[in-house]
């Protein structure tokens, strides 16, 4: 039984030129600090991963330090604010837990920027907000996801980066989810991006820190990355990073496939909800419930049918729990036993679309017999 991926939001299959470039890279021995021949090799290959990832980012390649994955780079952009006197950070209610967990990991007080119905970010709160920040919380840092993980909707990045540049402000943008899918414009003191969403390995990431933007160190040893990150350099992550990076780019001509997902399923659910879907969103993705049906039972159904989705819902000591970002829009009337995420790649196809409505007209025949 062929599977249908339909996770491309959790990871993305590694691609066949990213997994060339891995293996060709672990042949060369050298550590990229060493100045030898076999060093300078080693280092030949992470500057052309840092030009490829750069361009893939449209940011200046000398200003990326290289990380461990979206996390640490998220994590290293709120600890740089941290370090350099920020006493009170401002996050988006849709933002990743591995930003606004790091500020209350170094003791940062700080707030959720609202969002509407649609999941998207409440400019006239961070405007008011803003033009009331007391001096003694030190200077301004905002953190915006630019694209959603769950719902998929995208933010109004470049109106938050006005309002943040006019309070005189630092902005870290979670492109996690963004690069690879929709084009990549985005003013930014921090830039966040991580290769396995576009098909490099797992376990490597990138973050843009702009020249003039603070900068900490979350690790003490040597002086690789120019002093902003220690450890030795992983040289075939990068190069396969990298080759994942010239690949990138914009998934424009999914969506069209992603509505033709919506229409169908909203055919046979009468009931069905579909979150964010009054707001620009990633052409990829949907995030829907049915009101009747726990998404984790559907989410199995799928999976024995050989189709992988992810739930929207959150398991935490045996309890299943609302998804986060459902709770910040003020939807959980909308879905009271979760929600399904549906995120395709970009060699989706009509025929896969088709599987999947047939595979869950199916399924949900069964879950009404077993009702019955």
């Amino acid at each position: 039984m062929r599977r249908l991926y339909f996770d491309y939001n959790a990871t993305a299959p590694m691609l066949a030129e990213a997994k060339a470039a891995v293996a060709a890279a672990m042949d060369v021995a050298g550590n990229p600090s060493a100045q030898h021949g076999d060093g300078r090799a080693a280092s030949a290959l992470v500057s052309g991963g840092r030009e490829a990832i750069g361009l893939a980012m449209g940011v200046c390649a000398q200003d990326i330090v290289f990380t461990s994955g979206g996390t640490e780079g998220n994590n290293m952009a709120v600890f740089s604010a941290w370090d350099a006197g920020c006493r009170k950070m401002l996050f988006s209610s849709a933002d990743h837990p591995a930003s606004y967990r790091a500020a209350a990991q170094w003791g940062c007080p700080h707030e959720f920027i609202p969002v509407d119905a649609n999941g998207v970010t409440d400019l006239a709160w961070l405007k008011t907000r803003l033009e009331n920040w007391d001096a003694a919380d030190g200077q301004v840092f905002v953190s915006v996801a630019a694209a959603n993980s769950e719902t998929g909707v995208l933010q109004p990045v470049e109106a938050i980066a006005e309002l943040v540049e006019k309070a005189g402000g630092l902005l870290l943008v979670d492109a996690v989810q963004a690069l690879g899918k929709i084009p990549m414009s985005f003013q930014a003191d921090y830039l966040v991006t991580s290769a396995h969403k576009i098909g490099g390995p797992k376990g490597v990431g990138a973050v843009y820190i702009a020249p003039d933007a603070p900068v900490s160190s979350l690790l003490c040893g040597g002086g690789q990355e120019r002093r902003r990150r220690a450890g030795t350099i992983n040289a075939a992550g990068i190069a396969g990073f990298g080759a994942a990076a010239k690949l990138a780019g914009e998934l424009s001509h999914i969506a069209p496939l992603r509505d033709a997902l919506e229409q169908g399923l909203k055919a046979m659910e009468p009931d069905l909800v579909i979150f964010g879907e009054g707001a620009a969103r990633l052409p990829n993705t949907s995030f829907f419930s049915v009101p009747d049906a726990s998404s984790m039972t559907l989410m199995m159904g799928l999976d024995l049918a050989g189709i992988s989705v992810s739930t929207g819902t959150a398991c935490s000591s045996g309890k299943v729990g609302q998804s986060r970002f459902i709770e910040a829009m003020g939807r959980e009337a909308d879905a009271p036993k979760g929600a399904l995420r549906v995120s395709l790649g970009s060699a989706a196809t009509q025929d896969d679309i088709d599987a999947f409505l047939k595979a869950w007209a199916k399924l949900r025949r069964k879950t009404e017999e077993v009702a019955a």
